[in-house]
This record gives C-alpha cells, sequence and structure tokens, in this order.
C-alpha cells in the first residue's frame, strides 16, 4: 500500500518499470496485447450502482454543515495555490504556499467533532462535484484534454472548475495516456470517482483506502495495478495480489504473467541480476 502523506498515484513517476521474473511460453489473447495488457477487474454494474445510490442517500441525510461547506471551499483554494492559480480568476501565481498542513489540521478538527462520517461524506459529495466539472452528460471531458488547456496566464472558467476540484487529475491521465482519441477517459467514471476519494481521504489525514466499499478497492488496486504502468513492478504485483483476495474471480496467474510481459517490454525498463531477457 501506499504510505506517507503524499498522494503517489497522482504523482509524476520518473521510475522506469522494474522487469519481472517469468516468461509466458504462448502468445498472450489479443485483449493482452494493447497498451493496457494486465486484465481488467469485472465490476458488476449492480455493485457500482448500489456503491453510488448509497452514497446519495449518505449526501442528503447529512444536508448542509457550515463547517464543511467551509473545509469544501479551502480544499478548492488548496487545489488551485497547489498548482500555482490564483483561486479567484484562475490567473498566474508567482508565488507559492503549501496550505495542505492547515487544511489537513482543520479537517482533523472536524473529524474530532463531527465524527469520521461527516467528512467521509463531504469527500464523496466532492468527488460527485469534480465529476461533474470533469465530464459532461455523454461522458466527454468539458474540456479539450490536452496540457495546453491549462497552462497560459489565465485558465477559462471550465479548466478552472476542473483543477479547482481534481488538483493534478488531467495531468495524471494524460501522463498515463488515459485519454481517448474522442476526448474521452480510459477509466470508466467509477474508477475516476473512485480516484478522486483517495485523493481526499489522504488531504485530510487518512489512508487512501479509508472508508472505500469494496467495488472502489476493487477499482482502486485495478488502476494501480493496470493504469499505473510507470510505478515499481512490486507495487503493481502487491496490488493484483490484493485484487484477487477481493475479487475471486479475477485471472491473477494470467495477469501476472501480462505484467511480466508488459514489464520486460517496457522502453528503459530496470533489469536486475538473474531476470530473464526479452
Amino acid at each position: 500500500m501506499l504510505s506517507g502523506r503524499r498522494l503517489l498515484l497522482l504523482a509524476l513517476p520518473a521510475t522506469a518499470l522494474a522487469a519481472a521474473d517469468c516468461r509466458r511460453d504462448v502468445a498472450p489473447p489479443d485483449d493482452e496485447k494493447g497498451p493496457f495488457a494486465v486484465p481488467a477487474a469485472e465490476i458488476p454494474a449492480a455493485d457500482v450502482e448500489r456503491v453510488l445510490a448509497e452514497s446519495r442517500a449518505r449526501q442528503q441525510a447529512q444536508g448542509t454543515v457550515p463547517d464543511l461547506e467551509l473545509l469544501a471551499r479551502r480544499f478548492r483554494r488548496m487545489n488551485l495555490v497547489a498548482l500555482g492559480r490564483d483561486p479567484d480568476d484562475g490567473s498566474l501565481l508567482y508565488t507559492a504556499k503549501n496550505e495542505s498542513p492547515a487544511f489537513r489540521q482543520t479537517a482533523r478538527v472536524l473529524r474530532a467533532q463531527l465524527g469520521d462520517d461527516a467528512v467521509d461524506v463531504l469527500g464523496e459529495r466532492l468527488a460527485d462535484r469534480a465529476l461533474d466539472a470533469l465530464l459532461d452528460e455523454t461522458g466527454t471531458f468539458r474540456v479539450p484534454m490536452r496540457v495546453e488547456t491549462f497552462q497560459g496566464e489565465r485558465l477559462a472558467d471550465a479548466a478552472l472548475e476542473i483543477l479547482g476540484w481534481t488538483r493534478d487529475l488531467p495531468l495524471l491521465l494524460l501522463h498515463y495516456g488515459l485519454v481517448a482519441d474522442d476526448n474521452r477517459s480510459v477509466l470508466p467514471r467509477f474508477t475516476l470517482r473512485t480516484l478522486l476519494r483517495a485523493r481526499w481521504n489522504l488531504e485530510t489525514d487518512r489512508p487512501p483506502e479509508h472508508a472505500l466499499r469494496d467495488p472502489e478497492k476493487v477499482a482502486w488496486l485495478e488502476f494501480r495495478a493496470r493504469y499505473r504502468r510507470h510505478a515499481p513492478l512490486a507495487e503493481r504485483r502487491q496490488a493484483l495480489a490484493e485484487l484477487a483476495k477481493l475479487l475471486p474471480s479475477y485471472p491473477l496467474d494470467r495477469a501476472l504473467e501480462a505484467l511480466a510481459r508488459e514489464a520486460r517490454a517496457a522502453p528503459g525498463a530496470v533489469r536486475e541480476e538473474g531476470d530473464p531477457l526479452p
């Protein structure tokens, strides 16, 4: 699992993939020859809808709490300042300020006063708000998902809204090649929502998996194993092992073999003594 206070899934890693220690003698299926060779995790649609329906009910029951509304505004401000943007108009900031420690302290106080559930439900609401800012009704990104969209002296309102609630998620998607040619996300909407919840957990001083339901944990582990291709190989293997525990039908052996092939074929892959050559 990830450690520390940084959300490593959203960092842009510099390390190359390590080499694997096994070889597959037969040709892989066609669906394992693409850029994401590790098999997808099939989360039943009914399970996804149940998680979302329960979340909507929790949000409705919570209503409006002034202290939580203040925390939400501080979250947006913190995200934009971290990216060098003025929270009011999206113009460039030429001074950097880390507002995360003060934000976490406020979150800790509210967890103590209002309970974990209150802060967690706010995180669910903000994840839904972020998705609405990021995607339209057809699942298409609301802005052209290019680096240029998030550069310049002043951002368009739609781009500013996205960064305010998602921080560097657009850059993560671009970095990992998770934006399709038609400006749609390669990741399912449910996975995007899970990534946003994991970021909220860490920013409010909790582990990334805190309060995630099992289908969300599956989506989180699948992202770490299947899509986070520049992560250390050991981390991806561990994520696959944990994924298989939650989802017994997952083809773990085939996934590990696909991961090994992908690692051997990666440009600049780091190989250890004893690893087989491609």
